[in-house]
C-alpha cells in the first residue's frame, strides 16, 4: 500500500494545458517534480508509459491546450512491464479524468531460475547480483486526462511485457 504522500504526488502524466509557458513554469522549483529524491517515492519505480490520442480524422497533429477535438475519441496508454501479468496490475480512478496504474514487476532472475528448475546446476539462492539494470518492485503511474472518461468501459492487455490500456471519452 502506497503512503499517502504517493497518492498525493504519484509519478504522474498531464495531458492538461501542457503546451503553455504557464504549465511549464508552474511547478518550477517544486520538489515534488523531481519524484525520486522524495522520501515517499523511495523504492518506487515509474515505468515508461507513452500516451497517444485515439483520432478518428486521422491527422498526425495532437490536440493542443485544453480543447480536445470531436475527433479524438479516446487515448491510448502504453507501458513497459516485463514480466507483469494483467491480473496483477491494478487499475484506480480518483475522479472521472485522473487513473492511477499500480502493480509489481516481478524479479526476473527468479521468474527465470523457477521455470528452468535453475539452469545447469545453478538455483537462484546462489545469484549475487554485481550489476542490474532491469527494474524489479512496485511501480506506480497516474494520467490526467484533459476532459471526463468512460472509467467502466477500460481495455487493457498485456503482451511482450508491454501493457495497452484503452481509455474512451465520456458522451
Amino acid at each position: 500500500m502506497a503512503t499517502l504522500d504517493c497518492l498525493r504526488h504519484p509519478h504522474h502524466i498531464s495531458l492538461i494545458d501542457r503546451h503553455s509557458l504557464r504549465a511549464k513554469l508552474q511547478h518550477l522549483g517544486d520538489e515534488y517534480y523531481n519524484v525520486d529524491a522524495l522520501p515517499s517515492h523511495q523504492g518506487i519505480l515509474s515505468p515508461k508509459f507513452d500516451v497517444f490520442e485515439i483520432d478518428t480524422s486521422g491527422q498526425s497533429s495532437s490536440s493542443s491546450g485544453n480543447v480536445v477535438p470531436q475527433t479524438v475519441t479516446g487515448w491510448l496508454l502504453v507501458g513497459e512491464l516485463p514480466g507483469v501479468r494483467v491480473e496483477n496490475i491494478k487499475i484506480e480512478w480518483i475522479d472521472e479524468s485522473i487513473i492511477f496504474i499500480r502493480g509489481k514487476i516481478p524479479s526476473a532472475t527468479s521468474q527465470i531460475m523457477t521455470s528452468l528448475q535453475g539452469f545447469n546446476g545453478i538455483q537462484a539462492a546462489q545469484l549475487k547480483p554485481l550489476h542490474r539494470d532491469r527494474q524489479e518492485g512496485s511501480f506506480e503511474r497516474s494520467v490526467t486526462f484533459p476532459m471526463k472518461v468512460q472509467t467502466q468501459t477500460l481495455e487493457m492487455a498485456v503482451k511482450d511485457g508491454v501493457l495497452l490500456v484503452k481509455v474512451l471519452r465520456a458522451e
